[in-house]
């Protein structure tokens, strides 16, 4: 039997999305993001199918835009 490794590719695993944070005595994520990529595609959830243009996501990207934990 061949395993095979698949990467499910996401927004939420794509380098062009921006997940939106609110405030409340910590950063708390939300539901909802943008594309930075042009064209820019507003109201990413985390879940959808990523686009042709889907980057996966470095440790700078996370070290930049992303809220310490």
């Amino acid at each position: 039997v061949m395993k095979m490794e698949t990467i499910r590719h996401t927004c939420l695993n794509c380098g062009y999305y921006r997940r939106h944070y609110i405030w409340c005595g910590r950063y708390l994520p939300v539901d909802y993001g943008h594309c930075v990529h042009p064209p820019r595609i507003r109201h990413c959830r985390p879940g959808m199918a990523a686009c042709p243009k889907w980057l996966p996501r470095t440790e700078a990207y996370r070290n930049t835009y992303l809220p310490p934990e």
